[in-house]
């Protein structure tokens, strides 16, 4: 389950896409957002926009719904990140003006024990409407689908890559990950997936956490990848 510190970030990721759509400055946005909400009668703080901006807050409802309007995506995106972004596609629109609009896929959030055999095939009316679905800004196939890391094996407490317990991470299972990519991968002799860098060496491949602590792992008959991980989300602490 996402927890309501991830939503707002979430949130505020949406809301800085949106922002940038528009080519609003990045310094200083805080401020373009105070004067056009003023400008629709509405009064809000410095301090009560930038927590809109950093992900501690979500707008109220008028706000949220004047904010839409200006930037040009639909509420319910901006608020809930349900798709699509955009009130409409015009089909005359200039190749330059489709490429600054936002493009989003939704994935849904699965289990550990679910991801071990997962695919688009999964993906009935009647599962995706029990799912939580996350809005994806990267390319990813049908058969995507997103985690929440457990434990500390992927965190690294020292300097470098580091996905500590409760981000979320993006998966494709269609893509082939490389030596050195994050992948999700599943083990004979365990009941869900794990997560762990693909490591090959000397005609052999191993799985290998970023923490140290952990051993690493070889893949051998009756182990299998099950996707490679293509994006992170790590909310602020």
């Amino acid at each position: 389950m996402i927890d309501k510190e991830s939503i707002r970030h979430m949130f505020a990721e949406r809301l800085h896409a949106a922002l940038d759509a528009k080519e609003i400055r990045q310094h200083g946005r805080g401020a373009d957002i105070i004067k056009y909400l003023e400008s629709k009668g509405i009064s809000k703080s410095a301090q009560a926009v930038s927590k809109w901006l950093n992900g501690s807050a979500i707008p109220e409802i008028d706000s949220l719904t004047a904010l839409a309007a200006w930037l040009g995506v639909r509420r319910e995106w901006l608020e809930h990140g349900v798709m699509p972004a955009l009130p409409f596609e015009d089909e005359n629109q200039t190749d330059e003006h489709k490429a600054s609009t936002i493009q989003t896929t939704r994935v849904p959030v699965i289990s550990w024990v679910e991801a071990i055999n997962w695919s688009s095939r999964s993906l009935d009316n009647e599962t995706l409407r029990e799912k939580t679905t996350l809005p994806c800004p990267l390319a990813i196939s049908k058969s995507g689908f997103v985690l929440q890391v457990a434990g500390d094996s992927m965190t690294n407490y020292g300097p470098g890559k580091s996905y500590p317990h409760g981000c979320l991470i993006f998966v494709d299972p269609e893509v082939v990950a490389k030596n050195g990519e994050c992948v999700i991968a599943s083990l004979p002799n365990l009941h869900h997936a794990i997560f762990k860098v693909l490591v090959e060496d000397a005609g052999k491949r191993f799985l290998k956490s970023v923490n140290p602590l952990y051993p690493m792992i070889e893949i051998t008959d009756g182990a299998r990848l099950c996707g490679k991980v293509i994006g992170t989300f790590i909310p602020e602490t």
